[in-house]
């Protein structure tokens, strides 16, 4: 890492340089992959007492308990218990955490709300940190799968695998299946079934707070998919070819409850604005259906295919349009009865 221009991370209106630290815990305890400690707050002091729950305790002491994912009590421990130390040294407060292999509430107490409150705020941070290091587990979706855009889709998908030249045709196990098409609005990683309520609850008071404006300033949310664009710089060389989605109000509603999510905790902040798309074609779909191999292999095995053609041809494809009825918290690699993913929570409108 250049230590003058270090790793940034925005949470809320805040922002937080993040170290990297070489973990010197056995590996059959914990993972010793680099571990990121996040300082605090670079601009200014972070005051967040009022923003907790904070109990005077019989013996006068101040205490708040939260929950935290298992998954990351290590993180919050560190080798031998030095992150713990460290932290406990630093804000003047004593830090329990449920010993591996069970579950319950992290419990800080101190002889000041603030030093409570610091403390907290860092094993947050920490927290929030390690969440980014995890494959996404969930992610916030617009299902597509109506029967106009789905049949506009299959014959899409008809002309692309049968009526270009061999060189440019592109094998139908590259394509989404119909049953999934969908926007993604934002990715996250959640851990337990608290994780997942919390995630849910969130989703839902988005829709009295972001949503329900939104829609009574435009009325029905249309969405139209129309063109074609891929991810990388080379049109002969493409890993992901996806269709536009046309909808000012959507891309406002999206860049609002990413960030909604964002000052709760539930990700951190990687762009200013969501790239809203809906996948056409990826060249990991094949990788995914053949063979049961982790995402890092999967990445290592995909091949690029030539869209060039795809995109002379079909670049400005009409794919239909349709109402936003429901917004899915959806859940990665699973599939209902319906043929769309599972869904963990889904906010209708």
């Amino acid at each position: 890492m250049d230590v003058m221009s270090p790793q940034l991370m925005w949470i809320g209106t805040r922002c937080y340089r993040v170290n990297q630290t070489k973990s010197t815990v056995r590996e059959e305890e914990f993972s010793d992959r680099p571990q990121a400690y996040v300082e605090e707050d670079m601009y200014e002091e972070d005051e967040r007492e009022e923003e907790y729950e904070i109990e005077v305790t019989n013996t006068g002491k101040f205490q708040t308990s939260f929950h935290v994912p298992s998954a990351f009590y290590a993180m919050i421990i560190g080798a031998k218990g030095q992150t713990r130390q460290r932290l406990e040294a630093e804000t003047k407060a004593q830090i329990r955490v449920p010993k591996q292999g069970t579950t319950g509430d992290i419990v800080v107490t101190g002889t000041s709300r603030k030093s409570v409150s610091t403390a907290r705020s860092r094993i947050e941070l920490i927290v929030i940190g390690a969440r980014n290091k995890q494959q996404f587990t969930h992610f916030l979706s617009v299902p597509l799968n109506v029967p106009e855009v789905t049949k506009r889709f299959l014959d899409f998908r008809h002309k692309v695998v049968n009526k270009l030249p061999r060189a440019f045709s592109v094998d139908e196990s590259l394509f989404q299946q119909p049953e999934k098409l969908h926007i993604t609005l934002c990715t996250m990683s959640l851990m337990d079934n608290e994780d997942r309520a919390n995630a849910a609850q969130i989703l839902l008071d988005c829709q009295q707070s972001i949503l329900s404006p939104i829609l009574k300033e435009n009325g029905p949310l249309e969405i139209r998919l129309r063109g074609l664009e891929y991810m990388n710089d080379d049109p002969h060389a493409v890993d992901v070819l996806y269709a536009k989605i046309e909808s000012p109000a959507l891309q406002t509603a999206a860049d609002q409850i990413y960030e909604y999510f964002i000052a709760k905790g539930l990700m951190q902040k990687k762009y200013d604005h969501v790239k809203l798309h809906a996948t056409l074609i990826n060249s990991l779909f094949r990788v995914s259906q053949t063979e049961a191999v982790s995402e890092r292999e999967a990445e290592r095995k995909r091949i690029t295919f030539d869209a060039s053609e795809i995109l002379r041809l079909y670049g400005e494809y009409d794919f239909g349009s349709l109402v936003l009825n429901e917004i899915h918290l959806s859940q990665r690699f699973s599939t209902s009865c319906t043929g769309y993913y599972e869904a963990t929570a889904v906010m209708k409108l």
